[in-house]
């Protein structure tokens, strides 16, 4: 016979509404009571029945507009990916995702795809967008109207947020430079740094993250140039290969941007009697297939589809009251991938 709510009731000696506002981690029960509740349901094999709550859930859908800048990036891929596999796990619990895609980091068009979101009576919004004052107003706009704002993969300082799912930038960066500084330490270091946008937050922050450590490290170096690719592939292609031309002495090239990587490859192709240490960032088949024939070296990446899938779990767990009016951010790992990694 399966155990009910009401026998973990009576062997806790607590009320029916106490167990289910513990199992459901409301506030109103202490944190020893609500531990000593979960414990026995494992004990005595308590099933929380499901699909009661999803009958629940129906009459109360939450909706959560998404912005990803994700038209023409191949590295969003894997962040949709997360996305719809929580949004089924969690759709018969009232969680309803609607997804406005753009290209690339138009502030005019970012706005004009909220406005979109809002026009559709989402409840709570997962935003990756441009740090601008505009966007800031509006995402602060939507917090004053109670609507929460999660961040995704690109962090927003003066944004008022629930909370932030995404990678730490200057971290990656910081590897990206240590091991700049372990692979070559024989040799003076002349680095070409390739970034997206040098307004990108989190392409600044890897940039930062990676002066820095190679000046903790003392390291024998002098960054050459510094080019913009604006994400996209012939940009990056082009500046790449005006800046092997004006400065052949490159012998390094950082990447801190997983769009416009294959612009990159081709330049370093097109470039190829001149041998190259390369880190590029974020595992997408293009940087998967020049790691594979020995054109990047290495590529740090940030787990984007775990991305996608804790956005949609912690919008829940927020608009569900699970924790309050406040989470935990979520910072994804910093994986260093190589050649034998794709072979």
């Amino acid at each position: 016979m399966s155990v009910t709510l009401k026998d973990l009731a009576k062997a806790c000696g607590v009320s029916v509404g106490t167990v289910s506002r513990a199992l459901n981690d409301k506030t109103e029960v202490s944190a020893k009571t609500s531990e000593r509740i979960r414990k026995l349901a494992v004990e005595l094999g308590y099933i929380p029945n499901r699909a009661g709550r999803a009958l629940s859930a129906q009459k109360n859908v939450n909706y959560i507009g998404i912005l990803l800048p994700s038209i023409n990036s191949m590295f969003f891929d894997d962040i949709k990916r997360g996305i719809e596999i929580a949004e089924r796990e969690f759709k018969d619990l009232g969680i309803c995702v609607t997804v406005e895609e753009v290209e690339g980091w138009d502030v005019r068009q970012h706005l004009e795809a909220i406005e979109r979101l809002e026009k559709r009576e989402c409840k709570a919004f997962a935003l990756c967008t441009v740090d601008d004052p505009q966007i800031v107003a509006k995402i602060n706009e939507l917090t004053d109207q109670k609507k929460p704002v999660l961040l995704i993969n690109n962090f927003i300082p003066d944004a008022r947020h629930v909370c932030f799912v995404g990678p730490d930038y200057r971290k990656s960066g910081s590897v990206a430079a240590a091991i700049f500084d372990k692979c070559n330490r024989d040799r003076h270091l002349k680095i070409l740094v390739v970034v997206g946008y040098l307004t990108h937050y989190g392409h600044h922050c890897r940039v930062e993250g990676f002066l820095n450590e190679l000046k903790r490290r003392r390291a024998d170096y002098e960054i050459v140039a510094t080019i913009e690719g604006h994400d996209r592939d012939i940009d990056t292609q082009q500046a790449t290969m005006q800046a092997f031309t004006e400065h052949p002495e490159i012998n390094a090239v950082y990447m801190t941007t997983g769009s416009g990587v294959s612009g990159l490859g081709a330049a370093l192709i097109a470039d190829g009697k001149n041998k190259r240490f390369v880190i590029a960032c974020d595992e997408i088949y293009t940087t998967r297939e020049l790691v594979k024939n020995d054109i990047i070296d290495f590529v740090i990446c940030q787990e984007p589809q775990t991305q996608g899938y804790q956005t949609i779990k912690k919008l829940h767990d927020y608009l569900n009251n699970k924790y309050g009016s406040s989470l935990e951010n979520y910072i994804a790992d910093t994986i260093v991938k190589i050649k034998n990694h794709f072979e």
